[in-house]
């Protein structure tokens, strides 16, 4: 059977809505355990890519702890730049948060170091696994990442760009449509790549004839991710990656997305009973033909196959 990663973005609440000196809560810390029995009942194995404010959290901590005591799930990082210390004044040109790859190389590692030392003192596991904030790489960070002992990075996007997402002192942020594929690589002697499952498809899908037709002409962004992408969406997305040689899918959510008002995408309950729904099936449709994996797991497996 091919593999199936399950990543989630372990962050604070509704953080798209956020505005710097605004506390940050994580009130979705409650909901994260409902998400982590789905996967159990499909045998998939979560990736908690966890951030600075979510570590805070002792109840948080204990569960990790626990499931991945189990086997059950891994723990990774996932570093915001603008909240995780230390602090450095970036000239501010544009509206957007800043990209960790707008720092210099030695303020990253000062970052990430940070982070992974905390995320070690509370839980007692060395992340290896990891993904930057808001999809952004460079060639400093992967550096950093390596100086720091991690052997897995997600954050690239094939077939997508986040041009029109401003940084503070940049004015877009990376550009994966040219450069990669839904395949891992190696970015360095100790560092893979295992790329988030994207792909710019071409569909008569939309809510009118309009967007319809702007979709199959222009195409829409398909990612295995509920908040942006339909039942039918991620679907395709997953049988054109196949079709391509990809032996692996990697899903994607943010926890503040499994709690109703925790993201503009899931505002209340019923919301959420229908993205639950929808991974419900997609869950089903992917174990029929899938296994799961945590990053790390897959990672050692490409390195004996000679990656």
């Amino acid at each position: 059977m091919k593999n199936f990663i399950v990543t989630v973005d372990t962050e604070g609440d509704n953080l798209w809505a956020w505005r710097p000196g605004e506390e940050i809560t994580v009130e979705n810390t409650k909901y994260i355990p409902r998400f982590q029995g789905l996967c159990e009942k499909y045998g998939f194995c979560p990736v908690y890519l966890t951030n600075n404010e979510m570590i805070e959290s002792d109840e948080f901590c204990a569960f990790l702890k626990q499931k991945a005591s189990e086997k059950k799930c891994e723990v990774g990082m996932h570093l915001h730049a603008w909240n995780t210390p230390p602090e450095y004044n970036l000239e501010k040109i544009y509206s957007g948060l800043p990209y960790i790859t707008e720092y210099p190389e030695e303020i990253i590692y000062e970052k990430h170091l940070y982070l992974k030392c905390k995320i070690e003192d509370k839980t007692g596991i060395s992340p290896v696994s990891y993904r930057a904030g808001r999809w952004a790489t460079n060639a400093q960070l992967f550096h950093v990442l390596e100086r720091l002992g991690f052997t897995v990075d997600c954050s690239v996007t094939p077939g997508i760009s986040w041009n029109n997402c401003e940084g503070l002192s940049i004015a877009s942020g990376s550009d994966y449509r040219t450069t990669v594929r839904n395949k891992p690589y190696r970015v360095s002697s100790n560092l893979i790549e295992i790329p988030l499952t994207s792909k710019k498809l071409r569909t008569f899908y939309g809510s009118s004839m309009r967007q319809r037709i702007k979709n199959s002409v222009i195409g829409v962004n398909g990612f295995l991710r509920p908040a942006v992408a339909s039942l039918e969406i991620m679907k395709r997305t997953a049988l054109c990656v196949g079709k391509l040689g990809s032996d692996y899918l990697e899903f994607m959510i943010h926890s503040s997305e499994l709690m109703p008002g925790g993201s503009p995408y899931f505002r209340n309950e019923e919301e959420i009973e229908n993205m639950y729904r929808t991974m419900e099936s997609f869950f089903a449709w992917v174990s029929k033909n899938y296994k799961g994996i945590s990053l790390s797991d897959y990672a050692e497996i490409l390195k004996k196959e000679g990656l």
